[in-house]
């Protein structure tokens, strides 16, 4: 499907975009001002789970705020946007606590001992259309 000179992406494609990535970005209002972070992730089931610290991201979690999720690819053109609500995850799965080793030192360093998922409500994805 194509709208605008670009193409428009399924769920099951965006979702798997999202499982093959590890850095995103995340968004919420704060106060009045919209704030962008930038995160490194996992997909657990069908949640974007990250850790951090305490601080903006894990109080937007306590009070399960809504936030934007965006991954993208500059190279190859297509970009994919999580809405949905943040939540502290207080007592992980044991998917949860596997998520560390497979990111490796990817993670900042720091004390980021808390996990935040995102319990998606809609995902969209687009990518530009190759002219020619």
């Amino acid at each position: 499907m194509t709208s605008r000179g670009l193409d428009l992406l399924g769920r099951e494609e965006c979702l798997n975009l999202l499982r093959t990535n590890s850095f995103g970005r995340v968004g919420m209002k704060i106060a009045d001002d919209p704030v962008i972070l930038p995160v490194f992730y996992a997909m657990v089931e069908d949640e974007v789970v990250f850790r951090t610290d305490p601080g903006t991201k894990l109080i937007a979690a306590v009070l399960e705020t809504r936030v934007a999720f965006e991954v993208d690819d500059r190279s190859d053109g297509w970009s994919v946007l999580v809405i949905g609500h943040s939540h502290e995850v207080r007592h992980p799965s044991p998917e949860m606590t596997a998520i560390p080793p497979p990111l490796g030192d990817r993670w900042p360093a720091g004390e980021r001992e808390r996990f935040v998922r995102i319990e998606i409500d809609r995902v969209t994805g687009r990518r530009l259309t190759r002219v020619g």
